[in-house]
């Protein structure tokens, strides 16, 4: 949201400099400065509006679970709130984080936790869940990073909770702690 305000006031910082610059030289100014202004303000509008419409709702790609079944994210949402964890298997962060997260689900029985691998086989998966004896509910293969790339995940870890009303309340890039996993609890626990 920072960043569209900062566009806009850009825009328009840019659109007073063409009214003086034009005005010195003697030159019509308003009209340039006027166009200026609309084209600027029309980019923050666009760019506003593909933020608020880029991930608020679960995203439609295809996943595929530890069984060979296709889906969207979707099929698992099941009226409960949902924290969606984006993982490899060789991204240190993740691995640091899953067994934090496998408390979480066992102790958060009223929120659906989805484990989302990216861009793994899902041997490399099952061997690497066993390696590190992770118990995990739902484990979902994001084969072609289409997933990722419709929530704007280009950083793994990336971890997003959902309210109970499939919205999305809070994406969080990099390692998540204790204190960041129970802020996102509470964000999708009391969003109604």
């Amino acid at each position: 949201m920072l960043l569209i305000l900062i566009v806009a006031f850009t825009c328009l910082f840019i659109a007073a400099l063409v009214y003086i610059v034009r005005r010195q030289q003697g030159k019509a100014a308003a009209q340039p400065a006027i166009f200026t202004a609309v084209i600027g303000l029309a980019l923050a509008a666009g760019l506003f509006t593909f933020v608020l419409q880029q991930g608020t709702q679960l995203p439609r790609a295809e996943l595929m679970d530890m069984q060979q079944n296709r889906g969207e994210l979707a099929e698992y949402f099941d009226g409960r709130p949902m924290v969606v964890n984006l993982w490899a298997s060789w991204c240190p962060p993740c691995v640091r984080e899953m067994p934090m997260l496998e408390d979480a689900e066992n102790a958060h029985p009223d929120v659906r936790f989805v484990f989302i691998n990216q861009r793994e086989h899902e041997d490399l998966v099952a061997q690497f869940l066993i390696q590190h004896s992770l118990s995990l509910d739902t484990v979902l293969l994001d084969a072609a990073g289409d997933f990722s790339a419709a929530v704007g995940a280009h950083v793994m870890p990336t971890t997003l909770f959902f309210d109970a009303d499939a919205n999305l309340q809070k994406r969080f890039y990099g390692e998540v702690n204790q204190a960041t996993l129970d802020e996102g609890l509470g964000l999708i626990r009391d969003s109604k």
